[in-house]
């Protein structure tokens, strides 16, 4: 699911405002309450922030501009 939204969707090209209206209420936020953050994947993935990874949309806190995506942990290919 977590690639083919990232294939539809450009996040860059949304803000933070849209990534909740396209996927909901966050599970989680990331340092600051603008960066919306999903758990995703294994639950056997353990982190501080739950399990499973957490699927963060880094924004600009003037615009609310997606400037970034990241997992955390990272995830390796």
């Amino acid at each position: 699911m977590v690639s083919s939204f990232l294939t539809k969707h450009k996040p860059t090209a949304l803000t933070g405002k849209e990534v909740i209206r396209l996927l909901g209420t966050p599970t989680g936020y990331y340092e600051y309450d603008e960066n919306p953050a999903y758990l995703v994947g294994p639950t056997t993935v353990r982190s501080d922030y739950g399990n499973g990874c957490l699927l963060v949309f880094i924004t600009d806190k003037v615009s609310g501009q997606v400037v970034e995506v990241r997992f955390v942990p990272p995830v390796l290919q």
